[in-house]
C-alpha cells in the first residue's frame, strides 16, 4: 500500500508541474509605424519611448527616397 501510494503523490506531483506546461500561449500581435529615419539612436530611442517596440532604420534605399525608421511594437 504504501508503494502504491508513493507511486500516486509522485504522479499527481508530476501532472501538477507539467500542468503550467500544457497551457497554450498567446502570443501579443505585432504592430509596425515608419516614418523619417533621423538617425538610428533617435530612431531606436523614439520606438521605445513612444511604442515600448525596437526601431531601426532602411539599411538600403533608392536615391530619391528618404530613410525610414521602421518601428515593430506589441499591439
Amino acid at each position: 500500500m504504501a508503494k502504491l501510494s508513493t507511486f500516486c503523490y509522485v504522479l499527481l506531483l508530476l501532472v501538477i508541474s507539467c500542468g503550467e506546461e500544457l497551457v497554450p500561449m498567446i502570443e501579443a500581435k505585432r504592430c509596425h509605424k515608419t516614418w523619417n529615419c533621423k538617425g538610428e539612436g533617435r530612431c531606436l530611442a523614439d520606438c521605445q519611448n513612444q511604442f515600448k517596440g525596437t526601431g531601426m532604420c532602411d539599411l538600403v534605399t533608392a536615391p530619391s527616397v528618404p530613410k525610414q525608421c521602421f518601428c515593430v511594437y506589441p499591439c
